[in-house]
């Protein structure tokens, strides 16, 4: 696979002078108005969008009326959607049947086509994911051996699961080991199975080999010493945060809190192919939220590799074409007008770049320490015109720029360009 890498050397140190601005921004304070009897719009952990008409649609989740809430073009609340409550990223697409939300909702393993007024019309469950990602099990036995399949199945006394080679195993529950991590004083962690405990200290199997740990050896947690037991079986499952759509209809999904696999279905929910992921050539961490990149013809996959601190461009295919620009404050979404695109850093800072990966304006930036990355910052310490921990943006159609944050309260910003 031959794989066309770009990086744009001008982008590896963002300490340099911003390339000269191309265009100005005018924060709005104080401009979303929340629903009736909220003093803000309640728990943010999502994204924001707007449709073809102006609406804004913000997700919001943790309370009675989670899903969306749509405002007015003016920032005033119109109404709620009463879609899944862990909505994560969605986007709003027109496609020649009409215009959709796509979304990924992030505790219920799926994804979901919405009507605007917020019908569901269409779900990809997570058995339609690729088993190894979306449903793998591991078990050790007490005789030290270790099992992996996929599609696990709880059976009574058993746990039954398919083996990589196609076989049915079962496995009696009783013959499943315990394992036990235990933290020593130095700090360092000890982890084995098979613990047996007496007055003195645990005695686990490690590498097959017995050694017993002595709780006068152990770091001491609330007064006790510091060891934890649990079941060897795990299970996988995805963590999906954003779900955008291509003009063929091919919906493009990112298990942004779990592996970094993009998975690509068909319109009709179909499975088509996978890419991306941890390993090479992509090697992505945390890739938060995936967009379709309607600036280029064909169009782009645009990914926000928030752990790795870097935006990146694949072809719809899957093919890495290269690194954008390195060194942001951790991308966690994006959106494009024009030939710009601009980025929510959940780690302080909306950031707007150029076609040709120059960034060109630095907005709200946050330096404060304490105050990004994090949900808990209160509305008593927000300041206008300073972001706190970017989560969701976008573009309205005149260019305007719209963000929300990570906020257990719920935030939105706005810049109105000049």
């Amino acid at each position: 696979m031959t794989h066309h890498l770009y990086t744009l050397t001008s982008m590896l140190l963002l300490g340099a002078a911003i390339a000269r601005a191309e265009v100005t921004y005018e924060f709005v304070p104080n401009f979303i108005t929340p629903p009736a009897g909220l003093e803000t719009i309640g728990n943010g952990h999502g994204e924001v969008q707007v449709d073809s008409a102006g609406h804004i649609y913000v997700s919001v989740e943790g309370q009675e009326k989670g899903g969306l809430q749509v405002y007015s073009p003016d920032g005033k609340y119109l109404k709620h959607l009463p879609l899944p409550a862990t909505l994560h990223g969605f986007s709003i697409r027109k496609t020649k049947e009409g215009e959709f939300i796509y979304a990924a909702v992030l505790s219920q393993q799926k994804v979901i086509k919405a009507s605007l007024d917020g019908q569901i019309l269409l779900e990809i469950p997570k058995e339609s994911f690729p088993a190894e990602i979306a449903r793998p099990v591991t078990v050790t036995l007490k005789d030290g051996k270790v099992l992996r399949g996929i599609n696990p199945s709880d059976q009574g006394e058993f746990l039954t699961f398919t083996l990589p080679g196609g076989e049915t195993q079962k496995v009696a529950k009783s013959e499943i080991a315990k394992k036990c991590t235990v933290t020593l004083a130095n700090g360092k962690k000890e982890e084995g199975i098979n613990p047996v405990k007496d007055e003195t200290g645990v005695t686990l199997s490690i590498g097959g080999k017995s050694q017993k740990i002595g709780f006068s050896d152990m770091a001491q947690k609330d007064g006790k010493p510091a060891f934890v037991e649990a079941s060897s079986e795990t299970r996988g499952g995805l963590k999906l945060t954003s779900a955008d759509v291509a003009s063929n209809g091919d919906i493009y999904v990112v298990d942004g809190y779990g592996t970094s696999w993009i998975f690509v279905f068909d319109s009709t929910g179909k499975f088509k192919k996978q890419f991306g992921g941890p390993i090479e050539p992509f090697k992505l961490a945390n890739c938060h939220k995936i967009h379709i990149d309607t600036r280029f013809k064909p169009e782009r996959v645009f990914l926000c590799d928030r752990g790795n601190k870097r935006i990146m461009h694949a072809t719809l295919e899957g093919e890495l074409m290269g690194v954008i620009a390195t060194e942001l404050r951790n991308p966690s979404s994006a959106s494009f007008h024009d030939d710009k695109v601009c980025i929510a850093e959940i780690a302080g800072r909306v950031s707007v770049w150029d076609k040709e990966g120059k960034m060109v304006a630095a907005l709200g930036a946050n330096d404060t320490p304490g105050q990004t990355n994090t949900p808990k910052v209160p509305p008593a310490d927000w300041k206008d015109n300073v972001v706190t921990s970017p989560h969701g943006i976008t573009f309205d159609a005149k260019g305007n720029i719209l963000e929300t944050e990570w906020n257990t309260f719920g935030r939105v910003l706005r810049w109105n360009v000049k």
